[in-house]
């Protein structure tokens, strides 16, 4: 074969490859920026998808019961909502200058995170590349991507009404913050059909709360008899459990390891009308606070935090106050 016709034969098929690379690579680079972040319907919202450059992912989708991340827990509401109005109500402040967008571009790539929002189809919607904050913490440089039209040429600085501060913080991925931190919770207080205490330093102090359908109570000792007992304060012990929330997880494996070989000094079953069963345990925290005046003694136990195991494992930290009104003995139930 002719060598001219063999080189024009391949410089051909190079430029159907780059042709075809170029339409069907995604996301392709707009030649114009877009700048319309906002979603004005964050009721469409399905799931929201959070990646950074670590390997972290946060998969938020939302359900007929509610959030749920990574298809595992129940999300912390109010950090959804936050996010979905961020979406609402965000709004340019400005393009980043010409000369610095190759810059900022790079510094985007190394650390920005990639936020994907599906509005009921298997496509998001749109897709926001957020990055880091501005010199001065009065914006956020991010970029906008459609699936259906290609990335932006160029990022802007990003604000919201009503809020002066950096917006990139809202997209971490931290499951241990995304996950919601009820760790019971009733829709009415009338579905509780139980609620037991056992103390195992003390089980004289330990009791069972009955409640049936009508919202009676009945209160058992340790050994089951019936005991004597002031309604209203067996109902402000029952009170309390309308939503337990714990403050943070404990993921220090030698304090955990340490923790578990102790007998907790209190346990709580709940077990409600469906028959769901949910068994609690609990440890006071030693006290850490400052040494209290001259002849005052100085406390054993935190008197604001204890230790608990919830969801059979899972080691937290939760607010003692919350639960002193279950946690006394039944002696204080009497009349």
């Amino acid at each position: 074969m002719n060598r001219r016709l063999l080189l024009l034969i391949v410089v051909v098929a190079l430029g159907a490859v780059a042709w075809w690379l170029s339409r069907n690579s995604a996301p392709t680079t707009l030649d114009r920026p877009l700048s319309d972040f906002a979603v004005p319907d964050t009721g469409a919202v399905t799931r929201i998808f959070i990646a950074d450059q670590h390997g972290r992912t946060i998969d938020l989708k939302r359900s007929a019961a509610g959030w749920t991340v990574n298809d595992k827990f129940a999300a912390k509401e109010h950090d959804v909502n936050l996010l979905l109005r961020t979406f609402k109500r965000v709004e340019v402040k400005s393009p980043v200058p010409k000369a610095a967008e190759a810059k900022m571009l790079r510094v985007m790539g190394a650390v920005g995170k990639k936020v994907e929002i599906y509005q009921g189809g298997a496509k998001p919607s749109k897709i926001w590349i957020v990055g880091h904050g501005t010199k001065d913490h009065f914006g956020t440089y991010a970029l906008l991507e459609k699936p259906d039209e290609g990335r932006s040429n160029a990022p802007f600085i990003l604000g919201m009404t009503g809020f002066t501060g950096i917006l990139s913080t809202r997209f971490h991925t931290d499951l241990d913050i995304w996950r919601s931190s009820a760790y019971f919770k009733l829709n009415e207080l009338r579905d509780l059909a139980s609620v037991k205490l056992e103390t195992p330093l003390a089980p004289a102090n330990s009791y069972t709360i009955l409640q049936d359908p009508t919202g009676s109570f009945s209160l058992l000792d340790v050994d089951g008899r019936p005991y004597r007992f002031d309604t209203v304060l067996v109902n402000g012990a029952i009170l309390s459990t309308k939503q337990l929330n714990y403050e943070e997880i404990q993921r220090e494996p030698t304090y955990r390891d340490s923790l578990l070989k102790t007998t907790p000094n209190h346990v709580l079953t709940f077990t409600k009308r469906d028959g769901e069963v949910t068994r609690l345990k609990f440890w006071y925290q030693p006290y850490r606070g400052e040494d209290p005046p001259f002849g005052v003694a100085r406390p054993l136990f935190d008197e604001l935090r204890m230790d608990a195991v919830i969801q059979d494992t899972l080691l937290v930290v939760v607010q003692r106050p919350a639960l002193e009104r279950m946690l006394q003995p039944i002696s204080n139930f009497r009349p």
